[in-house]
């Protein structure tokens, strides 16, 4: 689903059509005439002069959150759990619903791409994620207590699916 490889992106992109660009957000759209899917080239931490890493991904992303977190931590690639982590790690206003989500199915995912994917999310270092997108827990009505519990609560599944409670 997601390659996070620069070479891999290149090769997989030098088969596939240019549909449309965005210089402004960095994001490239692609189509794969093979196949007939749509693809995505996206910098989801592109904030000023803090790029972050490439990804690109097929187009659109399925709506379902729960859905998404299977596929992507049940993928035989750890990229997957990588580039879903880096993606929903620019939406923590969301971090609530996905770790309700990863308490709830841990015992589902593969465990290494459950840890792989809270590495990536940032809730383990919340306030220096947020300064790494140039957000502030004020702007999001979030406050550093809540961001306390959910880093807890990371770390407990963390622990809980090592333990395979």
């Amino acid at each position: 689903m997601y390659i996070i490889n620069n070479k891999r992106q290149i090769e997989r992109i030098k088969d596939m059509v240019t549909v449309r660009k965005n210089m402004d957000t960095y994001e490239v759209f692609y189509h794969d005439p093979s196949t007939g899917e749509l693809w995505k080239s996206f910098f989801p931490r592109g904030y000023k002069k803090h790029q972050g890493p490439k990804l690109l991904r097929p187009e659109p992303l399925p709506d379902n959150l729960e859905l998404q977190l299977e596929i992507c931590l049940n993928s035989p690639d750890d990229s997957d759990a990588i580039g879903l982590g880096i993606e929903c790690s620019v939406k923590p206003e969301k971090w609530e619903e996905i770790i309700e989500i990863l308490d709830k199915n841990r015992k589902k995912y593969l465990r290494s791409h459950l840890n792989t994917f809270i590495k990536h999310l940032g809730i383990l270092s919340p306030i220096e994620s947020l300064k790494e997108i140039e957000l502030h827990p004020e702007d999001l009505k979030i406050d550093e207590e809540k961001f306390t519990a959910l880093k807890k609560r990371a770390k407990r599944i963390k622990l809980k699916r090592f333990f395979r409670i």
